[in-house]
């Protein structure tokens, strides 16, 4: 657990210089420490959970150490996905470079830099909170906070497209 707690301090101190335009960069080296700690952090957590005495209602805790990656890194593989997918459908190599990102077409809706990053942060928590909180709290509730969150991540994702519709004067009847 020290070591978790170190890893979140330093995450949460370095993320303030990452922002654009940033004026840090971890690298590759930084990242893989990174990843090898929150590695050893999970594995490390699971051991620590005796498998004989889970019962059908404790499971959530028990897999979370497996699934809450998956949470966390859901925005980026649908990206990863979707790329392959647009890049091979249109004959292109899957690793063509192109402005069709995520990130990119957020940026397209009228968001800047920072708040796209903010909106991308949104929406990788609203993907891992349920998992993290279905440890916790009951799976009814953590549903009903995601689908909130999932719905805020959306009407913020849709913001400047809206604004800028209203500010047209297509909206003006609603």
């Amino acid at each position: 657990m020290l070591i978790t707690a170190v890893v979140v301090g330093a995450c949460v101190g370095f993320l303030p210089h990452n922002f654009y335009p940033a004026r840090i960069f971890m690298g590759d080296s930084g990242s893989m420490v990174l990843g090898l700690l929150l590695g050893v952090a999970a594995i490390t957590l699971t051991g620590q959970i005796d498998s004989n005495a889970i019962s059908a209602q404790q499971l959530a805790p028990t897999l979370l150490p497996i699934l809450l990656p998956f949470g966390v890194l859901a925005i980026p593989l649908i990206d990863l996905i979707l790329a392959i997918i647009r890049r091979t459908k249109a004959g292109r190599s899957p690793f063509a470079p192109d402005k069709e990102h995520l990130h990119h077409r957020i940026i397209m809706l009228g968001h800047s830099q920072r708040s796209a990053t903010f909106l991308l942060y949104l929406w990788t928590f609203s993907f891992a909170m349920p998992l993290a909180a279905s440890a916790f709290i009951p799976w009814r509730f953590t549903l009903l906070v995601s689908l909130f969150f999932i719905a805020l991540s959306l009407s913020f994702t849709k913001y400047p497209f809206l604004y800028r519709k209203l500010k047209v004067g297509v909206l003006k009847n609603i």
